[in-house]
């Protein structure tokens, strides 16, 4: 979505305008639900999160002041809910092991998609490894494309301490795949 159009659906939705709405859970539910998912979450439990998320986007947007993109302000409050969520389930964060899970954007062929959920079900696995707030940054930057300055704003910590966890979970990363390739 460009940001024109995002800012006139957004002025819609404060305005009550229940289409916009509409239109905005839509474009990003499905992104908000891959993070929540690669992070660690039940399909349930991630929708429930999701929809507590648009609450308090519905609350909160009166506040919103258009100076970060409505994208990461969405994102950090998606990413408060989780850590609520967390803090009160007391649960590890795991990512699930069943890649069909996830929201997939293109359509394949059977034989194509299932190689593709191989190759997701791997990746899954070695990111599973990664310390939390490592894992974060790696599925903020590489699967929803967010700078470091924004993934700094969102999980608010300096952006050189961003680009040391995603040094630190690239490095990781690779000492994994390293041992499963060794593994094989």
């Amino acid at each position: 979505m460009q940001p024109d159009e995002e800012r006139q659906y957004l002025q819609a939705f404060q305005k009550g305008d229940h289409r916009a709405v509409e239109i905005l859970v839509d474009e990003y539910y499905p992104a908000l639900l891959n993070f929540l998912l690669r992070m660690g979450c039940q399909p349930g439990d991630a929708e429930d999160i999701i929809q507590e998320t648009f609450i308090k986007v519905a609350r909160g947007l009166s506040r919103y002041q258009h100076k970060e993109r409505f994208r990461t302000w969405l994102f950090k409050i998606c990413h408060n809910n989780l850590r609520d969520y967390h803090k009160k389930a007391s649960r590890r964060w795991e990512v699930p092991h069943d890649p069909s899970t996830l929201v997939t954007t293109e359509a394949s062929c059977p034989e194509s998609l299932m190689i593709e959920q191989e190759k997701a079900l791997r990746v899954q696995a070695v990111l599973n490894q990664l310390p939390p707030k490592q894992r974060l940054v790696v599925v903020l930057r590489y699967y929803h494309e967010f700078s470091i300055n924004e993934i700094a704003h969102l999980v608010q910590c300096p952006a050189g301490t961003v680009k040391s966890r995603l040094n630190g979970a690239l490095n990781g990363l690779k000492d994994f795949m390293s041992k499963e390739i060794g593994n094989e």
